[in-house]
């Protein structure tokens, strides 16, 4: 069976880049730092520190793995974990076709499990400085499948996956039978999917599948700083760019990615019991380092009675898809779809950034704010339930301050025939998010402040200034009116929310105006042009060469500079502040 089914699909890609240059340039403290540094960077070991129990028990995460050598088409499952090596050799870590070893490792999925389920008190930099390695969610179980055997038996046979979370840093430039049939999984078992966006212009790759389905979070990578001697940062991250990140919109017009996450990190060396390396700029990283945070928001889940409750009978992959997007942090020249002036109300995600920085401490305080139905609420929090066409959901909240944002996020999922080739089904739901201010008695005075309707998307987003005249508000979930496709009687929706300050404001790279990760005298110089108005005059030649910006940072400071000058005035001088 398995080779007609190989003969279906294309090329697939593994998003990896790995170092050539120096390494273990940010590991100076000699108190044992913990790697990955790309951990701290989103949250994750601040959450840990409160939290030490906060591994991942209980949680069982399935990763799927491409062999890294084919003989005729066929794959020769030289798609393992190395665990012989120190950080993998105690992880619970389950083979799906329980094979020894024999067939031979995967340095790329060596380093996922590194990431995941990695755990090493002994570790020794190659001059040797010692250090802890540890994943991000080393006490989960990791089932890791050969990616045509994981596409045959769980996807084309439609045997069960008994995993909460799945996480894949391959995919192809098109959908395909397997990637819809990834996307019914989620939809089906409501299982958490994380996938790589890709690698962005300089591997000619558009967003891949099946990150760019509409039902799975695709991640995209936030770049490593390079520091002046050349040096590769480990801790330090810079805006995605368009070379190294695949960007949205989709081929259908679809925002993705939907969040992005580090993609440099130490990982472990497929070839040896105790030695490292260094994976940079890879989406590949990204996923797991994403996957690990919903492992951990899963396993505070199951251990709280109540929150465990909530998430019976939900759609669990849109509820933990809304709490990592509504939480993600909003990095400097965040905008929603094309470059204008208005708000694109039909574009929900920014291109490159989708709906920010993944940060696992907010995600979690989003998560335990807990369920709530609609009425009024608390200024954060979250939902999920069955809305009827004819159904309005209004979610009441207060706020005086008139400096507070409100974030919003819903979700729901896309629907596939459970058969091979997957199809869509032909009637989808098309959901819209408002944003109202009223006077004291609601609902009088109703006046809308923003929406997110678009017409193709399974996500709509808010990202909004509260109304200094007003201090009622209230968030509304319909079926569109806009509407172009039939849609069924009902769909299961996940919501989430908060109110709050813009917390991006005093972030150092507002000041990176050419955005190559570096604060420097060119950046002062682009400032003096955009001050002056001088910028937008000259030539494509001088703005990309002389001064490295690209034409669509070009476009973003030229057009919406207004916007951007009180960021740049309250910004950080360098990104060590």
């Amino acid at each position: 069976m398995r080779s007609s089914i190989l003969k279906t699909v294309g090329v697939l890609s593994v998003l990896a880049a790995w170092a050539t240059g120096p390494v273990f340039a940010d590991i100076e403290n000699p108190k044992r730092p913990l790697e990955p540094a790309a951990v701290d960077a989103v949250g994750i070991r601040q959450l840990q520190q409160v939290d030490p129990n906060l591994t991942g028990a209980g949680v069982v995460i399935a990763a799927v793995c491409r062999s890294m050598s084919y003989i005729n088409g066929l794959p020769q499952n030289d798609y393992r974990f190395n665990m012989q090596h120190n950080s993998l050799a105690g992880a619970d870590v389950l083979f799906e076709d329980h094979s020894d070893g024999l067939y031979g490792i995967s340095p790329h999925a060596t380093a996922i499990g590194g990431i995941l389920v990695g755990l090493d008190d002994a570790a020794v930099l190659p001059d040797g400085t010692p250090f802890d390695y540890r994943g991000v969610c080393p006490s989960a179980s990791v089932d890791v499948y050969e990616f045509w055997r994981f596409a045959a038996l769980r996807l084309f046979a439609r045997e069960p996956v008994s995993a909460d979370v799945l996480t894949l840093s391959l995919g192809e430039v098109f959908d395909d039978w397997w990637t819809r049939a990834i996307e019914r999984l989620a939809a089906e078992q409501g299982t958490v999917v994380v996938a790589s966006i890709g690698n962005g212009q300089a591997v000619k790759d558009p967003p891949l599948y099946p990150a760019a389905g509409a039902n799975v979070i695709g991640v995209g990578v936030l770049s490593s700083v390079v520091w002046p001697d050349g040096t590769i940062s480990l801790s330090e991250f810079t805006l995605p760019t368009a070379d190294g990140s695949s960007q949205g919109p989709t081929d259908d017009l679809r925002s993705k990615p939907d969040l992005i996450a580090p993609g440099t990190a130490v990982v472990p060396d497929a070839y040896s019991e105790d030695g490292y390396a260094i994976q940079v700029n890879a989406s590949s990283l990204a996923a797991p380092v994403t996957a690990g945070t919903a492992a951990l928001l899963l396993q505070r889940a199951y251990g709280d009675p109540t929150l465990a409750a909530a998430l019976e009978n939900t759609p669990i992959n849109s509820v933990i898809k809304a709490i990592l997007m509504n939480s993600a942090r909003k990095l400097p020249y965040w905008h929603k779809g094309r470059i204008t002036e208005d708000d694109d109300t039909t574009t929900p995600l920014d291109r490159l950034q989708g709906a920010g920085m993944l940060d696992a401490q907010a995600a979690m305080a989003q998560l335990t704010a807990g369920k709530q139905p609609p009425g009024q609420v608390e200024p954060l929090g979250w939902d999920s339930r069955s809305i009827d066409q004819d159904d309005v959901y209004y979610y009441l909240f207060e706020s005086a301050d008139p400096n507070a944002m409100l974030t919003a996020t819903l979700t729901w999922n896309r629907h596939y025939e459970d058969s091979y080739p997957f199809r869509a089904q032909t009637e989808q739901s098309d959901l819209r998010l408002e944003l109202w201010a009223f006077d004291g008695d609601w609902p009088t005075g109703m006046t809308l402040l923003d929406v997110s309707d678009s017409p193709v998307d399974t996500v709509e987003h808010l990202w909004t200034p509260l109304d200094g005249d007003y201090t009622h508000y209230a968030v509304a979930v319909r079926f569109s009116p806009e509407a172009v496709l039939p849609a069924p009687e009902s769909e299961h929706f996940a919501l989430a929310w908060s109110v709050g300050s813009d917390t991006s404001p005093d972030h150092p790279l507002w000041r990176d105006l050419n955005g190559d990760g570096t604060i420097d005298a060119l950046d002062d110089f682009i400032h003096l042009l955009l001050e002056s108005g001088h910028l937008n005059t000259l030539e494509p030649d001088f703005y990309k060469d002389a001064l490295g910006l690209s034409s669509e940072r070009f476009e973003l400071l030229t057009t919406l500079w207004p916007r951007w000058q009180p960021y740049l005035a309250s910004a950080s001088t360098s990104i060590d502040d």
